[in-house]
């Protein structure tokens, strides 16, 4: 057990965008670099992206399945305490049932938003 949590360990602190060198940003001296090498700096970029997801979203999902029951448990509580009113519960089960349940590589690049919960528009 001790050696899957290094190597889990170990793959997060080399995969973390924080800790990695930023692909994005392109040297004078990278200038001249073919396009085979800007596609395999593209494949390591996503190959970071997606272990950061994956790894993300093994945190994040249990969590927000938990909200999701608890928010489920607690509409169908509302539901005979508001006397048998279906939208006290429907709005209790959109909230805490919406939003983002897995992490992808567009939640890690900032085209997408991380949703716990979920936004109606008033």
């Amino acid at each position: 057990m001790k050696i899957v949590l290094i190597c889990l360990t170990v793959i997060l602190l080399f995969t973390c965008p924080v800790l990695a060198k930023n692909s994005d940003v392109v040297c004078e001296e990278a200038a001249g670099v073919e396009q085979q090498n800007l596609s395999d700096e593209s494949t390591i970029r996503h190959f970071k992206n997606g272990m950061n997801s994956c790894f993300l979203s093994l945190l994040y999902s249990p969590l927000k399945v938990n909200v999701s029951l608890l928010g489920g448990i607690a509409g169908g509580l509302a539901y005979p305490l508001s006397g048998f009113n279906a939208d006290v519960s429907k709005k209790i089960w959109s909230v805490s049932m919406g939003g983002t349940y897995l992490i992808t590589e567009d939640i890690l690049t900032g085209k997408e938003e991380l949703e716990l919960f979920f936004k109606r528009n008033r």
